[in-house]
């Protein structure tokens, strides 16, 4: 069986984590003027994180919380979130031009995926620090899937066109490197009332939410272009799908023991996913 190798439209953004230049494909292979490599995964990823730079020996979401997203999102609870982040990413193809998009924090890729199939001439990348997330998103092989770290995004400089950020990471400084001139961030996050229902099982104390902070994660260097507001009915009808729900967000490691009792005595929920969505474009250097 012949080696696989990589599309020729994704090496070239692709950057060295280890000396910053570019990597070029050889086989199977990534590999950079000054001979450092990068082997692809068989099931069609590569790792571009440096153990040095991980915060733990598996970082992100391990396969137990990969499944049970995968699961949720696929039952399609969160579509119309989804459709509207792919709305507001079409906006930023205003040429024939390939959009170049990375989808940073990406996950098992459900956005991904939806935003490769459905901006005409896209090419995408998607990045998480999470191996087993890589691992389940690199069944969609036309998308670029990498190992690697928001902080440290693994791409050139001035090379990508839009970057999504869901419910993940605005990394401003690191951002703004690798973004082309005038190109854009989509951050999509939770509203105020983000999942109420949820955590009033989980907490005995529910504390407000403000996504006013939302637009501190950006400053200097960014223009607001777009902003949206999302109300989405969740109706689940059994425990499992509602764990699951509760996996996907940060308050699954705040919950105690008698906030886990209410929620395996919890057997439907019905909820709203409060979304936020926003469009911020790099501005020009004066």
């Amino acid at each position: 069986m012949p080696e696989t190798t990589f599309p020729p439209s994704a090496y070239t953004l692709y950057q060295c984590p280890v000396c910053q230049q570019g990597l070029q494909a050889i086989e199977n292979r990534l590999t950079c003027d000054n001979n450092h490599s990068f082997d692809r995964h068989k099931k069609g990823y590569v790792n571009l994180l440096m153990s040095h730079h991980k915060n733990s020996k598996a970082p992100g979401d391990n396969s137990e919380m990969v499944n049970g997203r995968r699961a949720f999102l696929r039952a399609g609870h969160y579509q119309a979130f989804a459709n509207a982040i792919v709305a507001m990413a079409s906006q930023c193809q205003q040429s024939d031009k390939p959009l170049q998009i990375v989808d940073a924090g990406c996950g098992e890729g459900f956005y991904t995926d939806q935003l490769q199939a459905q901006i005409t001439g896209s090419i995408v990348y998607g990045f998480d620090i999470s191996k087993p997330a890589i691992a389940a998103a690199a069944s969609n092989k036309n998308v670029e899937w990498s190992v690697a770290s928001s902080t440290r995004p693994p791409f050139m400089d001035n090379s990508i066109d839009l970057i999504v950020s869901i419910f993940s990471r605005v990394e401003r400084e690191a951002f703004l490197n690798i973004l082309a001139p005038k190109g854009y961030v989509l951050y999509a996050g939770p509203g105020d009332q983000h999942l109420e229902g949820l955590r009033h099982i989980i907490y005995d104390q529910v504390n407000d939410y403000s996504s006013d902070k939302h637009q501190d994660y950006f400053g200097e260097g960014f223009t607001l272009v777009a902003e949206q507001s999302l109300q989405v009915p969740i109706h689940l009808d059994n425990n499992t799908s509602i764990k699951q729900l509760l996996s996907m967000t940060p308050h699954a490691h705040r919950v105690s023991k008698a906030g886990w009792a209410r929620l395996e005595n919890t057997q439907s929920l019905s909820d709203n996913g409060d979304f936020k969505l926003y469009l911020y474009q790099k501005k020009a250097l004066v």
